[in-house]
């Protein structure tokens, strides 16, 4: 009976509202003993919340279902009521923990059954960690002696505590106690007020030395001391315990008791962040975009990668003694992250531009709700593969509409008719994902001599190039992939497969010059591809698909030199555009080649800022709007050009790399090294729901973006910083849908999130994942869908289907071979298959 009135103690420890307490994602099953069928799933992925009702002191828990892609039009079919189940939570419902084929959860019965029937909920331990499961369990508790009692929790006094919890029948009561660890410096505050007789019965179940073999065994997976902790002028420094994740058990455990966090200024815009305890130093390390650092309002948390000094990768989380040290070091955190990146003091920034970065640098920020009409038609991630969708023969019928036409026969390439016949496919095997090479060595021989023989002495050494850009076709359904001064053409199969077709053996000026395209973009209904050279910034290059060649050269403007090009609407490459959008460090363009001369900007559609912009990116809407991200942060929206920009969002420090925006302009997402930032541009309160494109925010209702990046834990287990390349959206022409899912990739793995769920709050399972054996240099949706995406690797070309990306785990992030070492560690080029283009 000590060990229940320790637990209730811990139950009341904390002062936050019961309803505050939730677990985002996990499976709910009905339990029916004397059926036939004992277990049947509910919902395959299901929120756990408390909901406070309208009778004073009475909660429900409440089971709601997570709604995915593909799922919209089934729930209309089915009975609103089956969209959540609420319980009335009190004693009799007889809450305790649970496991089910070894993932814990919790299981109740449902007292409005006239049977006896009860429900269980499996955690997604991806989604939620052992300190949210018993957070929120102790919520519930909570509640059930507020219905108990007629009274405020915080008035529970112990002996009432003791009454209630005793009331549990003790089978369920032991795994309560055996599933929820509560750790040994709780057990210690709790006992403060024990009488010394009581303090000793409680602690005789528990081994001498428990303890510090604990400690021990946490200690072990830490990582080696600092050699020198930083000094320097101290900006914020909080107390708070400290917790380690557990790739083993995929858990935070506790670390150290207490510790004290510390944002050191150590030179000029130049912060370290140091943690330590009394007896040990943990941390020390300069705040900068790779440690991942992410807070998290509703548990007061941060949550960040350190790596040390062999670049192995840990993740650390730090949970501040109350609210105040929680956001002394979010402020504090802000301020040092922006000094970092922007090089000036944060007391140069507007308050509201302060405000927006707080909110920006913080999980789980609400957004405005989507559309009505704004539906996520398509599959699940895990439902993609089921053909028989309505969605999926929509995609079809547009993937019929907008390929039907034939391959011209004339198309030229460097490669003879004997190797033309020998055809060579890079395309995924049955399963999506898996290289089709399983050529002989004879005809690899012979492609390869044909590859090297195509390569001039023009000294770009592409012999030894590897593949580099990436442009997604739509008419011929085929794509293009930048390898050295060659350009690979692959040709996409019915069955989402892809397949290696020809190469264009030289890209060369119309002068022979021969140069490797820093940049590719197909025009004219992808008769031909723009090209960039990073070399000659004031010039273009217009390739005919047809012939395989450079036909034209664009002299833009001898002054103005272009970092970036974009359609000049997002689907013009479908149409026979001739202009399109230039770029340059200060200044947005249209460029017209039939002007013809030594300066294609057109006059009137130019705008120019007299400030350094810096501009980087830059990305179309389907009505011309365009939408600029710079290498300071910042993010403009123009509704047209020759224009000032409607709205600029302030930059939060890291350079925009890629920027995409939906056919409609509500959502932008944009591309820095660690994350990406998702903008919903609508204007609140705006009756005719325009956008930031069409006019300015309102100064207090600057939107507020939402920072999707991967959990500081699954980092642990990819083993290296994080760097996105640009993502996309799938493309969604012709007004047949709106954009479902975003992709990009990092290292070796290509990432994909939903995005109705990463609009919501608290979606942290919003993204799927999937490794390869080498690098990623680029990947995007085949055009008009996004059942199957196109991966570029160095020395391969793969097409994936979607639904093969799975949620991360430690198994999927992991991945092993035969011999047990890592697989990107295990593999060389040699093992890798080169596509002889």
């Amino acid at each position: 009976m000590n060990a229940l009135k320790l637990l209730g103690r811990l139950v009341w420890g904390s002062k936050d509202a019961p309803e505050q307490f939730k677990l985002p994602s996990g499976v709910l099953y009905e339990i029916t003993p004397d059926s036939k069928v004992r277990r049947r799933c509910i919902y395959k992925d299901a929120e756990l919340c408390i909901r406070r009702t309208n009778v004073k002191h009475q909660y429900q828990l409440v089971a709601q279902r997570v709604v995915e892609e593909g799922e919209t039009e089934l729930l209309e079919e089915e009975d609103e009521e089956d969209d959540e189940r609420a319980f009335l939570i009190g004693v009799e419902i007889g809450f305790s923990g649970t496991a089910f084929e070894g993932v814990h959860g919790f299981k109740w019965t449902d007292l409005a059954s006239s049977e006896d029937t009860g429900y269980e909920y499996i955690v997604d331990t991806n989604a939620s960690t052992m300190v949210m499961r018993e957070a929120f369990a102790l919520a519930v508790a909570r509640c059930a002696w507020e219905r108990k009692t007629n009274r405020p929790y915080t008035e529970a006094p112990v002996d009432e505590v003791q009454e209630l919890v005793a009331q549990v029948e003790v089978d369920q009561l032991e795994q309560m106690l055996s599933n929820f660890k509560i750790n040994d410096s709780d057990l210690a505050k709790a006992a403060e007020n024990e009488t010394e007789e009581e303090a000793v019965a409680a602690a005789k179940p528990t081994e001498p030395g428990a303890a510090a073999e604990k400690k021990a065994d946490s200690g072990a997976g830490l990582p080696a001391e600092p050699e020198i902790m930083a000094d320097g002028e101290i900006i914020v420094s909080v107390l708070g315990s400290l917790y380690l994740f557990d790739a083993q058990t995929t858990n935070f455990v506790e670390a150290a008791e207490e510790v004290a966090l510390t944002v050191l200024k150590k030179g000029k815009h130049t912060y370290w962040m140091n943690v330590a305890a009394n007896d040990r130093n943990y941390s020390s390390q300069v705040v900068e975009p790779e440690m991942n650092a992410v807070f998290n309002h509703d548990y007061h948390s941060l949550i960040w990668n350190y790596f040390d000094s062999s670049k192995k990768a840990y993740s650390f989380s730090i949970i501040p003694t109350d609210k105040e040290h929680y956001n002394a070091l979010h402020q504090g955190m802000t301020r040092a992250a922006y000094e970092t990146l922007n090089q000036e003091p944060w007391s140069k920034v507007s308050e509201a531009s302060q405000d927006y970065m707080l909110d920006a640098y913080e999980e789980d920020v609400e957004m405005l709700p989507a559309p009505d009409n704004w539906t996520t038609h398509g599959e699940s991630d895990s439902e993609a593969e089921e053909s028989g969708s309505e969605d999926e023969e929509s995609d079809d019928e547009l993937g019929k509409s907008i390929r039907r036409e034939p391959v011209p026969v004339s198309v030229k390439t460097g490669r003879s008719d004997k190797n033309e016949e020998d055809e060579y496919s890079s395309a995924s095997d049955e399963s999506g994902d898996e290289s089709e090479s399983d050529r002989s060595d004879d005809n690899e021989g012979e492609d390869g001599s044909a590859y090297e023989s195509n390569a001039n002495n023009g000294g770009d050494n592409s012999d030894r190039a590897i593949n580099s850009k990436l442009a997604v076709g739509y008419k011929h359904g085929r794509s293009f992939v930048v390898r050295g001064s060659r350009i690979g053409v692959f040709r996409h199969t019915d069955d989402d497969k892809i397949e290696f077709d020809t190469t264009i053996s030289h890209v060369d000026d119309t002068h022979g010059n021969q140069f490797t395209p820093s940049s590719v973009m197909l025009q004219e209904e992808d008769s031909a591809l723009i090209l960039m050279d990073s070399q000659r910034p004031h010039e273009l290059y217009k390739m005919d698909l047809e012939y395989g060649k450079v036909v034209e050269e664009w002299k833009v403007h001898e002054d103005v030199p272009t970092v970036a090009v974009a359609p000049s609407s997002k689907y013009s490459q479908m149409t026979g555009e001739k202009t399109l959008v230039g770029l340059s460090h200060n200044m947005l363009y249209r460029i017209d080649p039939r002007i013809g001369g030594d300066n294609l900007i057109v006059q009137t559609e130019n705008q120019m800022y007299s400030t350094k912009s810096h501009f980087t990116v830059a990305a179309t809407t389907e009505s011309g709007a365009i939408a600029v991200g710079s290498s300071k942060g910042e993010i403009r929206l123009f509704d047209r050009l020759g224009m000032r920009a409607k709205t600029t969002l302030p930059a939060l420090g890291e350079p925009i790399i890629g920027i995409d925006v939906t056919s409609d302009g509500r959502y932008v997402v944009a591309t820095c090294k660690t994350y990406l930032l998702l903008i919903d541009t609508k204007i609140p309160d705006d009756s005719a729901g325009k956008t930031g494109f069409q006019r300015p925010f309102p100064v207090a209702q600057k939107p507020v973006p939402k920072r999707l990046q991967l959990k500081p834990e699954h980092v642990v287990y990819m083993g290296a910083p994080i760097s996105f390349t640009p993502a996309k959206f799938n493309q969604s022409p012709e007004g047949n849908r709106s954009e479902k899912t975003i992709v990009t990739s990092s290292g070796p793995f290509v990432i994909t999130w939903n995005l109705s769920r990463a609009l919501g709050k608290d979606r942290s399972d919003a993204y799927h994942i999937k490794q390869y054996p080498d690098m990623v240099v680029a990947d995007n949706f085949r055009f008009g869908q996004d059942r199957s995406i196109v991966v570029t690797l160095p020395n391969d070309v793969l097409s994936v289907k979607r639904s093969q990306l799975a949620k991360p785990t430690r198994n999927s992030l992991m991945l092993r071979s035969a011999n047990g070492t890592s697989l990107l560690a295990a593999s060389s080029r040699d093992d890798i298959v080169n596509a002889p283009y």
